[in-house]
């Protein structure tokens, strides 16, 4: 799976590519700068240890003389040292007559006569089963019988010619290599400078906060200018969807929740009219519920967008917490509910979203009256060194252990709920935008739901205060 990434962002990167194409380019370069190079290397050994041969053969040609009407040969020790320094010798003298006058009897040359009189002629042959470069050159010598010419065969092996094509070529493609990585560092380097630019361009939009869709400051360059406006221009038409967006959820909100009050004291007008006081009240029921669904409905969304891009502000969680649960109970329940709140010994004062918070501690506390607290409900603030915790107990049957998860779901209810199953999914991503979590506790009769926020949190406050916060959202 990593390798298959990793292939993926290579072909999907430019960078990547055009080092890869560079790259390539510079390797088939190489090879045949290699190539070239070796068989420079070889042609230059070759005709170095050519001219040594013949001059050996020269020298051998000058050394013979006429002695008592006999051909002899004074070896060159010179030239037999030399081409001896690191290769096998093998020489051969004949008389005119075809007597071999010194060195070995079965080397021999295949060129015609007059070739070797004209000059050295060079050939490649074996000779005892080995390759060897042989020069060989003819010289007439005065008084000699016959014709008067002789010849002078000189063969030498060829591992002092492939050790200097060795050398030659190997230092020929070690500076080909060199160069070559040479210039693959300095294309990244440079594709490291001409994209830049573009890094700096996207920095800049990553630090971005998730609201800010202002046109981008850097100045591009011009290849990619086209580019960057169409991505301004693009935010700038996001910028006006969401503002008609929010609008569109502020004016829904109005809308939708005027006549559900309206509907509401309609219900009330005719319960001194009607016969049956218990279908009012059912009536009542569902237009309760259908208004506290529309509400969370709305709030849930609102929620959502403010966890995409969260103000924070300096907020008194005591002070919060307190004000939340006196504007949450309602003056009269069907049940006798003792309610007590119990703020934290110091004071906390904590960076973050004051509207998100009301609405998910309103929700814990409403499904605690709905659903839970039979006699008790107890609002708590605990403060430690990594945490502020806001605590809701009551001594309700809690929930079950299996479905505490699934009801951090959006429109989970649990069992026989009438609820609209997102209460506690507004609180648990309330938490996770604060970094914080949602845990529940306890059993049946002792149970509390627990909104930990971290104190220790990297979060960029807003300066505005929470009330200018609160009239913008409205």
């Amino acid at each position: 799976m990593a390798i298959s990434s990793t292939l993926r962002d290579l072909r999907t990167s430019l960078r990547a590519r055009l080092l890869i194409a560079i790259g390539a380019i510079l390797a088939v370069g190489a090879v045949v700068l290699s190539l070239a190079a070796w068989q420079y290397a070889a042609t230059a050994a070759r005709d170095a240890y050519d001219k040594l041969l013949a001059g050996g053969a020269v020298q051998i040609a000058e050394n013979i003389y006429m002695q008592g009407g006999v051909v002899t040969l004074d070896p060159p020790a010179a030239a037999f040292a030399t081409l001896s320094a690191y290769d096998l010798v093998f020489y051969r003298v004949t008389d005119p007559r075809g007597v071999v006058v010194a060195g070995y009897d079965d080397l021999a040359v295949t060129a015609p006569a007059r070739a070797l009189r004209e000059g050295v002629v060079l050939r490649d042959g074996i000779y005892r089963d080995q390759a060897v470069r042989i020069a060989a050159v003819a010289r007439k010598l005065d008084g000699a019988p016959g014709d008067g010419w002789s010849e002078i065969v000189l063969a030498q092996t060829l591992r002092a010619r492939d050790a200097l094509t060795w050398d030659l070529a190997s230092k020929a493609i070690g500076l080909i290599a060199a160069m070559s990585l040479l210039a693959l560092v300095a294309t990244a380097l440079c594709l490291r400078l001409v994209f830049a630019p573009l890094t700096r361009i996207e920095a800049e939009i990553v630090k971005r906060r998730p609201d800010d869709l202002s046109p981008i400051a850097i100045t591009p360059p011009r290849e990619v200018r086209a580019l960057v406006g169409a991505i301004d221009g693009f935010m700038q038409r996001l910028a006006e969807r969401i503002a008609l967006m929010q609008r569109f959820i502020a004016d829904a909100t109005h809308q939708l929740r005027t006549p559900l009050a309206a509907i509401d004291a309609e219900v009330e007008l005719l319960s001194d009219q009607t016969k049956d006081p218990r279908a009012l009240d059912r009536l009542r029921g569902r237009i309760a519920d259908l208004a506290r669904l529309t509400s969370q409905l709305l709030d849930h969304a609102m929620i959502q967008h403010r966890a995409q891009a969260p103000r924070f502000a300096a907020v008194d969680i005591n002070a919060l917490a307190k004000s939340v649960l006196s504007q949450s109970v309602p003056l009269s329940l069907d049940r006798e509910v003792s309610v007590s709140f119990v703020p934290s010994e110091d004071e906390v004062m904590l960076a973050a979203d004051a509207i998100s918070l009301r609405e998910a501690l309103a929700n814990l506390i409403h499904n605690a009256l709905a659903h839970g607290a039979r006699t008790r409900l107890m609002v708590t603030v605990e403060r430690t060194a990594t945490h502020v915790a806001i605590m809701v107990w009551d001594d309700g049957p809690g929930i079950a252990a299996d479905a505490q998860q699934r009801l951090l779901t959006p429109f989970q209810k649990g069992d026989g709920s009438h609820g609209s199953g997102l209460g506690l999914a507004i609180a648990s991503e309330v938490a996770q935008a604060h970094g914080g979590r949602l845990r529940f506790s306890g059993v049946a009769g002792d149970f509390s739901v627990r909104l930990e926020l971290p104190v220790d949190r990297s979060t960029a406050v807003d300066p505005r205060p929470d009330s200018q916060l609160k009239q913008q959202q409205t």
